[in-house]
């Protein structure tokens, strides 16, 4: 399996465990982080490659070093993802490429020249967010390549329909500090985990049980090109000024 994005967060909560159970092939520019992910799994079930993705020249290396080590791949997991802001913070056009590059480009890349040595039971999980379908300021970056990864993810479903599932993860709010390297703290509200509608903020192992029955070709082999929002629920709230103790600051 592919994962990019290993090193810190979702990426490298997934990675520690689907690196239990079988073979990543693991990409991330942070060396050091992967180096210390490493040393908590086999080695023989975990490889990592260090790389910027978005430069082609380290996608291609990458590509190339997964045909030599293994003879197909299963899955694919496009975690990896960066934010450049936007107006408020003069985001230049190079800055919001960059983001499309590694957030969309990449994805589109590994599935390009990787789908030789898809498996029959193939399936691509694409991570986009809820910011896709919500904004806040300064996001202009970010929430332009969420919303590029669902329409890439219904295009290479309908292009690889038969040779593998394409599905995407939209997560709401994961509390990632745990899984962050070096490890943070983070110390959460009473009221954080009440405005969910599920009454807690959303954790990676949360992710992982989807990520995991979206791998099951038996569990799930009938999903494929579909969005799956996972957020506690929170997206589906409507929020006006002064109700349910939401108040709105103009300044």
């Amino acid at each position: 399996m592919v994962l990019t994005g290993a090193a810190k967060g979702i990426g490298r909560a997934l990675a520690l465990k689907l690196g239990k159970s079988m073979e990543i092939f693991a990409i991330d520019c942070d060396e050091v982080a992967l180096k210390d992910l490493s040393k908590q799994l086999p080695k023989a079930q975990f490889h990592y490659f260090v790389g910027d993705l978005a430069k082609e020249e380290n996608l291609a290396s990458f590509v190339a070093w997964i045909k030599q080590e293994a003879h197909f791949i299963d899955g694919l997991i496009h975690d990896a993802a960066i934010d450049r802001g936007g107006l408020l913070n003069q985001a230049s056009y190079q800055d919001f490429m960059q983001t499309l590059q590694v957030n969309v480009g990449a994805a589109y890349y590994l599935v390009l020249h990787l789908q030789s040595i898809f498996h029959s039971e193939m399936s691509i999980i694409l991570f986009s967010s809820t910011r896709n379908h919500q904004s806040m300021p300064n996001n202009e970056t970010y929430v332009s390549s969420k919303g590029a990864i669902l329409s890439l993810t219904h295009a290479l479903a309908n292009s690889l329909r038969t040779k593998a599932r394409v599905n995407a993860i939209s997560p709401g709010w994961i509390e990632t500090a745990p899984f962050q390297f070096p490890k943070k703290e983070v110390a959460l509200s009473d009221t954080d985990h009440a405005q969910q509608l599920v009454g807690r903020v959303g954790e990676p192992d949360d992710i992982y049980q989807l990520v995991d029955f979206l791998l099951d070709s038996q569990k799930s082999g009938f999903i494929t090109g579909q969005e799956i929002v996972i957020d506690g629920g929170m997206s589906k709230q409507m929020i006006y000024h002064d109700e349910f103790g939401w108040r709105y600051n103009q300044n």
